[in-house]
């Protein structure tokens, strides 16, 4: 489990791990549920930003919304459009989702996943299928996003860069900023052990479903590749290390 990786082992570490399984959420959850905590912070901080935007929102054509990194059910992206249907901006709402597996893309817009009805509202699921229905979906690295600058109005990214090569986390950070209207919204979470190896991976080193590879970096140095994003909510630093997840939102300058 512990080889020399290599940037495609980063590539295809999610896909190993939940990839094949069609319930994504759940599995995810069980394993994980601070990843679930992660994306609602994210959730939260959209949710002030849009409270603090909502005249300038209301008056776009078209609201773009970006998830970087989905994986099945998208559920950051879930979450974000609840937030966005408070405000009756959802219907304006166009989704987005940039991954480098078509099954992710294709699985999502099928709704071929549970619903997750614990945390997003029921009510809400057909209108939330629809949107997914209809997403625009690109097959592509997250170093080399396919769109124009300033293209999007809100874009999200949870539990990606665990994921990604350290190689490309920087520059993957520029390419969110780059795609972000002025003043648009970013969202970020991710993992976070003190010890990644004896706390995580002994935890699940008998799992069904096997350990991703990963390379997990601190909050500190992730916000450090963010120079053009005004820091506006993020993790306190003493609740990382318990929590196990950080997270931090912020606007284009």
């Amino acid at each position: 489990m512990y080889k020399k990786l290599t940037p495609e082992d980063y590539i295809t570490s999610s896909i190993i791990r939940f990839g094949s399984h069609d319930k994504y959420i759940q599995e995810k959850i069980l394993v994980d549920f601070f990843v679930i905590k992660g994306n609602m912070k994210i959730a939260e901080g959209l949710r002030n930003y849009i409270k603090k935007h909502l005249k300038e929102l209301k008056s776009m054509p078209k609201i773009r919304l970006l998830d970087v990194g989905p994986a099945i059910g998208a559920i950051t992206t879930m979450l974000a459009l609840q937030e966005l249907d408070r405000c009756g901006l959802l219907e304006k709402t166009q989704v987005y989702l940039a991954d480098v597996s078509q099954r992710v893309i294709d699985k999502t817009r099928e709704g071929d996943f549970y619903f997750p009805k614990a945390i997003i509202n029921s009510l809400l699921k057909r209108k939330i299928m629809k949107k997914l229905k209809n997403l625009k979906g690109y097959v592509c690295s997250a170093s080399n996003l396919p769109f124009k600058n300033d293209y999007f109005d809100i874009a999200v990214a949870g539990f990606l860069f665990n994921n990604l090569h350290n190689q490309t986390k920087f520059s993957s950070a520029k390419q969110i900023e780059r795609v972000i209207k002025k003043n648009g919204f970013i969202g970020i979470a991710d993992q976070w052990f003190r010890d990644y190896k004896k706390e995580y991976c002994a935890e699940h080193a008998n799992d069904v479903i096997p350990l991703a590879y990963e390379s997990i970096m601190s909050m500190d140095k992730i916000l450090k590749f963010f120079t053009s994003t005004y820091i506006r909510e993020r993790s306190r630093l003493k609740d990382v290390s318990k929590e196990n997840y950080y997270y931090f939102c912020g606007e284009k300058r």
